[in-house]
């Protein structure tokens, strides 16, 4: 091996470490997001929540950019983002639900709980052409709105248990980070929506009305999601071929 081959294998070693690194900052900062959520501080928790579902919608774009799993075959960096995301999609967020009495009883906690075991437990979670399949385990942003709606007993119920449901119904969900279905739009809203979440986590007592006009996105996500499986299932949509293994193309249409 040559010098210049052999700095080139240790620069694409030190890119793809260093996108494991990335990844695993994420269950650091996680752990933190735990730690301030026992600790009855919900707001810093939900803060950092947000950046760790910031590194988890970017670490898989930069993984492909450097082809981690041909650089270190050794190392599986999606069992460590299913670890991390256990934390920060599922545990973190159902504590704070718990530790705060956000539900009329912490039995409740039962439905997402199973609901998120039995996504994390599916071979088929992540779909062969890309999506999502059942409800992906958001718990962050459903423990979020519960947390700012304090929404009385059967309603704050119904928003626990009817994603818990969806959860065992097979209908795909967009998966931005690696489809190009409506990708331009996921990413557009998202980057709308992810400045008002900072906003009204900023704020002791948010602007009631900016926390409904917050939930665009999740509905957005939800229709969308719906309205894609329903054309893939009557085959007018064929997501196989919109499957990326490189990062989106931004300027594609």
């Amino acid at each position: 091996m040559t010098s210049d081959n052999l700095d080139y294998s240790i620069s694409r070693k030190l890119a793809a470490w260093g996108v494991h690194v990335y990844t695993m900052l994420g269950g650091v900062i996680g752990m933190f997001a735990l730690l301030a959520a026992a600790d009855g501080r919900y707001r810093e928790a939900f803060l950092l929540l947000v950046l760790t579902t910031l590194i988890d919608a970017t670490d898989g774009l930069m993984a492909r950019q450097v082809r981690v799993w041909e650089v270190l075959p050794q190392f599986d960096g999606s069992m460590v983002d299913n670890v991390i995301d256990t934390l920060t999609f599922l545990w973190v967020p159902l504590l704070i639900v718990g530790h705060a009495e956000l539900l009329p009883h912490p039995a409740w906690l039962i439905a997402p709980v199973i609901a998120g075991l039995y996504a994390y437990g599916q071979a088929n979670m992540k779909t062969e052409d890309s999506f999502f399949l059942g409800f992906p385990s958001y718990w962050n942003v459903v423990a979020l709105y519960v947390f700012w709606l304090e929404p009385d007993a059967i309603p704050a119920v119904l928003m626990v248990v009817i994603p818990g449901i969806l959860t065992f119904i097979p209908t795909r969900y967009l998966y931005p980070s690696k489809n190009r279905v409506l990708w331009k739009w996921s990413w557009g809203l998202a980057m709308i929506w992810l400045p008002m979440i900072f906003y009204l986590l900023s704020q002791e007592q948010p602007d009631q009305t900016l926390v409904w006009v917050s939930l665009f996105y999740p509905a957005y996500y939800v229709i969308a999601s719906f309205w894609v499986d329903f054309q893939i299932r009557r085959g007018d949509l064929h997501a196989r071929q919109a499957t990326v293994t490189q990062p989106p193309d931004f300027d594609a249409q």
